[in-house]
């Protein structure tokens, strides 16, 4: 029986989300707010970062990537409300046929209307495009499926997968009893594939591409519906305890792979609900956390290739600590549960350590499944004065059955260096 093809994909990708700040995420709205004088009423702020990185294939010839980019965001702020922009601006040396020399993105682009400041107590709404991610960001995530995975360069940065923002709308309301959030795409997920030829493309997809290319099949590309998702979420904090439910209905992150006909094949996504429950419980310097999924209809491949739909249910158990000598450990227990197939189980894996008062950051990420599929990333990060950080990174990644994605990119391992400099 034949791993989950596309879906896979979404299940590993938004899965393997490990601790750490990604430096490819370009959030940089956090903490802006507490550096803007009170006395102001309209503040802004303009930053710029110029990032590098030479990843080289360690199993490949070729360089996987000698990227730089341009990365400039705005903030302006009225008190009442704010408004961001992000863009940013590539040029990479190592370009190949299935990418291209110099690119520029708009990233995001929204604004917030702070309702204590308009009449609304507790009121927050949010409109435009962004980057929205619900649960933790330690290991294992099965609510974050919001923004879909940025398939053209997934892993942007190895402890973090790439997501791309989404046109929507976010509504928050704190009450003393816990925040409600409710958050509606109209035109849904901005989905990116990877190009034929790409070392991110799954491999199921590059043999339909290459048999349609010779005219031996029809493969129809309907990876964005443009239709409606949205979603609820409930979070209460309490002292040492704190406890969330969230409900989602929106497309699968992946195109599903379907014949429609004995020579025609169809790629798209397929309407998905999903609930969530979590809680965590900190114990000292330590966090046990616990979270449970159900996603209805979820879609699997049989041994001859056609999909089908069973109901999914997902289990994590997780524990993290902060130890003396800055030393940080994350571990999580899952398991995937699929009516009529087989399960999907593993652990995932965070170790850290800072030296030099926090100015260097050495760790190693790790995931083990079913199947022996795997990942390994090492890194090193150091942040050399306030303008510029520096780091290295080896990653690893294989295992699986040949229609997993873990198999496709068994041939992906990197080692890289990059740097961040703020201007």
């Amino acid at each position: 029986m034949k791993k989950i093809g596309l879906l896979a994909a979404c299940l590993f990708l938004s899965g393997h989300v490990q601790a750490g700040e990604d430096p490819f995420a370009f959030d940089l709205t956090e903490g802006e707010e507490a550096e803007k004088a009170e006395s102001s009423a309209f503040d802004y702020r303009f930053s710029n970062t110029v990032e590098g990185r030479l990843r080289k294939f360690t199993r490949q010839s070729d360089f996987l990537s000698s990227r730089l980019r341009l990365n400039s965001s705005l903030l302006l702020d009225a008190g009442f409300g704010s408004l961001y922009a992000n863009g940013f601006f590539d040029y990479d040396e190592a370009v190949h046929g299935y990418d291209k020399r110099f690119k520029a993105s708009l990233y995001e682009l929204y604004g917030k209307i702070n309702g204590s400041e308009t009449g609304f107590s507790g009121t927050q709404l949010s409109m435009g495009k962004m980057r929205l991610s619900w649960g933790v960001n330690d290991g294992r995530s099965t609510i974050d499926v919001i923004n879909a995975t940025y398939m053209p360069d997934p892993m942007a940065n190895g402890r973090t997968v790439y997501k791309w923002p989404a046109w929507m709308a976010r509504v928050e309301q704190s009450t003393a009893l816990g925040n409600l959030e409710g958050v509606i795409l109209p035109f849904g997920k901005d989905r990116q594939e990877a190009e034929y030829g790409s070392p991110w493309e799954p491999e199921q997809v590059h043999e339909l591409r290459t048999l349609e290319r010779n005219g031996i099949i029809s493969l129809n590309e309907h990876v964005n519906p443009r239709r409606p998702e949205w979603g609820v979420r409930y979070v209460k904090y309490m002292t040492g305890f704190d406890f969330g439910a969230a409900y989602y209905s929106g497309f699968t992150d992946q195109p599903v792979i379907r014949r429609t006909s004995s020579a025609s094949f169809l790629m798209e996504p397929v309407r998905s609900r999903v609930v969530n429950v979590n809680g965590a419980v900190s114990l000292g310097s330590s966090t046990l956390r616990a979270e449970a999924a159900y996603t209805g209809d979820s879609p699997v491949y049989d041994n001859a290739g056609s999909v089908y739909y069973t109901d999914l249910k997902q289990f994590i158990a997780g524990w993290d600590r902060n130890f003396d000598n800055d030393i940080y450990a994350n571990v999580q227990l899952f398991l995937d549960h699929y009516d009529n197939f087989h399960d999907d189980y593993g652990l995932t894996l965070s170790l850290s350590q800072k030296y030099f008062h926090d100015a260097l950051n050495i760790g190693v990420n790790a995931m083990y499944g079913y199947r022996n599929e795997h990942s390994v990333e090492t890194f090193a990060e150091y942040i050399v004065n306030d303008s510029l950080t520096i780091n290295l990174r080896g990653y690893w990644i294989g295992g699986g059955s040949d229609s997993s994605v873990y198999h496709s990119y068994e041939r992906n391992d990197y080692v890289e260096i990059g740097f961040k400099y703020y201007l």
